[in-house]
């Protein structure tokens, strides 16, 4: 059986360009805990599926607006002391055509809990658990801006303890 190397014909360099601007933004929103980075990124419909990662999670439909509240919550993302970097490899590109493009990224997901609670960037980070997989994205053209209707992790390995290291704050 051999593997297929999918070689887009018809990409342009200004999507792809603009792509990988949008990915970028993505994982910066996250590591940020930026909402209005985060609402620049997402299609008004966003599908998460980290049925992969997270089973208890599973796969769920939200408009943009409630993909951020629940992603920047406390129990996500949002929770003040986890530090995150989530860094994107090289983008693999699954398919395209004028109005869809789906990418496959190498991923690695950096997460820190600070053991001070300020939230503030910098600081002493206290336990670690990083994850190391791929992220699928698809991203749609509405508006002429492209936009991620998909997000899709899936993990080859976690180093340390992800669920200790999100814990409540004041947990322990």
């Amino acid at each position: 059986m051999t593997f297929d190397i999918y070689i887009p014909e018809n990409l342009a360099f200004s999507d792809y360009i603009a792509v990988i601007q949008v990915a970028r933004t993505w994982a910066d929103a996250q590591d940020r805990k930026d909402p209005e980075r985060f609402l620049a990124t997402v299609a008004p419909e966003v599908t998460i599926d980290y049925s992969l990662l997270i089973p208890a999670w599973k796969s769920k439909v939200y408009t943009a607006d409630e993909f951020v509240a629940t992603w920047l919550a406390p129990d996500r993302v949002g929770l003040s002391v986890l530090a995150t970097q989530h860094l994107l490899g090289m983008p693999y590109i699954k398919s395209a055509t004028r109005d869809e493009i789906v990418v496959e990224f190498q991923e690695v997901a950096s997460h820190g809990r600070r053991q001070d609670d300020d939230g503030a960037f910098g600081g002493k980070i206290g336990e670690t658990a990083d994850g190391r997989g791929w992220v699928e994205h698809r991203y749609v053209k509405i508006d002429g801006q492209w936009k991620i209707d998909l997000i899709k992790p899936s993990i080859i390995y976690m180093a340390g303890d992800w669920e200790r290291v999100r814990r409540a704050e004041g947990a322990e």
